[in-house]
């Protein structure tokens, strides 16, 4: 992968092993900062910055990850800063204020947005999808759009993370990551054809928009919408 660009030829810098053991004091458990259904997150320092290390559970996600964020850069997807081949990693600079769904549950006593803040990353994540979903030729399916995908920076700017799953417009891979953290999300429409499009991300949008308006559990949302419409 050396020389990776961007269509705003910016290089994507290409890492060691061993930079990223380094970088994380041999991936130490006092680095680790998550792990989600796609792979372990840590925490590092590379030429004194410091970035959060994804290594991907399996080199597909991580080959298409690496696909999609070299197509080109958005204000509100995150920034890969590069990748290790040999480690399925990503190199990503680091977002201090977690993602949309600690705040949403104060999880690790992150505060609560302000209202003006709600509706600033509920914008910002409408923004990102229509550039995402009509980048031609580049456009994609997100495929799965949650609150613990937006992450928030150190202005409270939100940050599209995660393309891992993220499609062309094409039927997704059979093995469906943890689906059932994914479930309240999912269009029902997919759930019956198996087919991603833009409006799979709209009815997945349509969720996260609910979250920190109401303040409502995923699958209370879904319970109630389909209340609404049996009515």
């Amino acid at each position: 992968m050396d020389g990776l660009r961007n269509q705003k030829s910016q290089i994507i810098l290409e890492f060691s092993l061993e930079d990223l053991e380094q970088a994380t004091e041999h991936f130490s458990t006092v680095c680790k900062v998550g792990e989600t259904e796609y792979g372990r997150v840590y925490k590092g320092i590379i030429h004194k910055t410091m970035v959060a290390i994804k290594l991907s559970f399996s080199q597909s996600l991580f080959q298409r990850e690496v696909s999609v964020l070299r197509d080109g850069r958005h204000p509100n997807i995150v920034t890969v800063v590069g990748v290790c081949s040999e480690a399925c990693a990503l190199v990503y600079e680091w977002l201090p204020n977690g993602n949309l769904e600690d705040h949403i549950v104060s999880k690790n006593d992150s505060p609560p947005l302000s209202w003006c803040q709600r509706a600033q990353i509920i914008g910002e994540v409408c923004c990102t999808l229509l550039y995402r979903n009509s980048n031609m030729p580049n456009a994609l399916v997100h495929g799965d759009l949650r609150p613990c995908n937006i992450l928030i920076d150190a202005n409270y700017k939100s940050k599209l993370s995660n393309f891992g799953t993220s499609n062309p417009f094409l039927e997704p891979d059979s093995s469906s990551l943890n689906l059932m953290a994914r479930l309240p999300y999912i269009d029902p429409e997919f759930l019956t054809t198996g087919e991603l499009t833009p409006l799979s991300d709209i009815y997945s949008l349509g969720v996260i928009i609910l979250r920190p308006l109401t303040g409502m559990a995923p699958l209370s949302i879904g319970k109630k919408s389909s209340s609404s419409i049996g009515e």
